[in-house]
């Protein structure tokens, strides 16, 4: 009789690979880039203490910026 158990895991597919494509991960990088030139800009105004003058928005999407290109760097999947 044939063994009809199953194997526990998680089946990988292309998809579900664990790391990022190249093609993408450029890509994401290069898209990355205009918000690490606001993250400077950020740097250099909160460095000279005026820090009324930054929105919100603008030190969330520095932020975003960094996050993207760590995972540019790295290839890691996060969702």
């Amino acid at each position: 009789m044939p063994n009809l158990q199953r194997k526990t895991g998680t089946m990988k597919t292309k998809n579900m690979s664990d790391k990022l494509p190249s093609k993408i991960r450029l890509l994401l990088g290069v898209f990355a880039i205009p918000s690490l030139f606001l993250a400077y800009m950020v740097g250099t105004i909160a460095w000279n203490g005026d820090y009324q003058a930054i929105d919100y928005f603008e030190w969330i999407y520095s932020l975003l910026g960094f996050f993207a290109l760590y995972i540019a760097i790295s290839g890691k999947r996060v969702f």
